[in-house]
């Protein structure tokens, strides 16, 4: 369940905006793409030449001056003619085919790069012996009030939350109500105490409920986790739960760094960040890009990618392979919901890339990589 988004000023030619963004990228170039970490807790924040975020008037904004979404009203006609589809019975989900994941390896595990996907965008990451996941969500709907209303789970995770292996650290991409799920969190806190690091705003969100193992990131600054470097990069999006907190909160991708490197995109629309981070951090050995609730593209191209955005997403992130995430688990796309693996899969082939660098596992499959 999607709230608004921030919005941006007033509007400055087009001119300015293709200056300023190619301005931004080549500055961003000149810098070298190996990170120095740092040796201690990983508390302290180092920072690298990605532009902050924008904010005005207390809210924070995108990178690109010209960013808008559809208008509240067009929105909110769009996703009550969905809701009175999905209550008549005319949008048809049937739960994505499971698979048996290897839970004695996970949790041997030590050495290999594995992921995971659970479901939506929640991924399972190992690398260097660190456990990770990103936008944590177990629960059966998506949605305010711990999930009690909300859009239901069609498909269930990939591994049950008590089959987990140990969890070390947690990457929030934004608060939106599938992203940032509040029993999730809350249950993770309790069973693992992993770190949970989170874009500006969210570290307040989650000491109100107790939780206050958490690193707080601006775009560009990084910390040191156990050996990694995780680095805060941008994205296009918003944040907000309620129509009152839109844009308080910061949305953001990341960056995992180590003998190998990982991309999780979170939630976003194609933008030039990808180029950004590729030039910055690239290249990158697994991009996990959002697939699903692209449509209609006239409320969606702005925050969401299609399945041909992610694959331009992929080459400019100069990622070595790709995992689909963002589809087949709840009820939120206007779309087919089995139509985003197709349209990966032909665009893959038009493309004449390696259909062993485009990863669409079942939920609870488990992928060296």
């Amino acid at each position: 369940m999607k709230s608004s988004a921030a919005t941006g000023t007033r509007r400055p030619s087009s001119a300015v905006v293709l200056c300023a963004l190619s301005a931004a990228l080549a500055l961003c170039a000149l810098i070298p793409a190996s990170l120095s970490g740092d040796s201690g807790t990983g508390d302290s924040h180092l920072r690298l030449e990605f532009p902050r975020a924008p904010r005005q008037d207390g809210t924070y904004r995108n990178l690109d001056p010209e960013f808008r979404r559809a208008s509240n009203w067009a929105r909110l006609r769009v996703y009550m003619l969905s809701f009175m589809a999905i209550v008549k019975g005319e949008h048809h989900f049937v739960p994505l085919p499971v698979a048996v994941p290897d839970l004695t390896t996970l949790r041997a595990n030590r050495h290999q790069a594995t992921v995971t996907w659970i479901g939506h965008s929640t991924v399972l990451v190992q690398l260097d012996g660190v456990t990770f996941l990103t936008d944590p969500i177990w629960s059966n709907r998506s949605g305010p009030l711990s999930g009690t209303v909300g859009v239901p789970r069609f498909t269930p995770p990939g591994i049950p939350f008590d089959q987990l292996p140990a969890i070390d650290l947690v990457l929030i991409s934004h608060d939106h109500y599938d992203h940032l799920d509040e029993p999730t969190v809350r249950r993770l806190a309790r069973v693992f105490n992993p770190r949970f690091v989170v874009p500006l705003g969210i570290k307040g969100w989650l000491q109100d409920r107790g939780i206050t193992n958490v690193s707080e990131l601006d775009w560009g600054e990084s910390i040191s986790f156990k050996g990694l470097q995780i680095v805060c990069t941008p994205a296009q999006h918003g944040s907000g739960r309620t129509l009152a907190d839109s844009g308080l909160r910061l949305w953001s991708s990341w960056a995992v760094i180590g003998s190998k490197r990982f991309y999780f995109a979170g939630d976003t629309g194609y933008a030039p960040h990808f180029e950004m981070i590729g030039r910055i951090l690239g290249p990158f050995d697994l991009a996990a890009l959002p697939i699903g609730s692209y449509s209609p593209r006239f409320i969606a191209k702005p925050i969401h990618m299609s399945p041909e955005d992610a694959l331009q997403a992929l080459g400019d992130l100069r990622s070595a392979k790709f995992i689909g995430i963002h589809w087949g688990t709840f009820e939120l796309a206007h779309e087919p919901y089995d139509e985003p693996p197709r349209r990966v899969a032909a665009e893959a082939t038009r493309l004449g890339l390696d259909p062993k660098s485009i990863l669409l596992p079942k939920p609870g499959e488990v992928l060296v990589w």
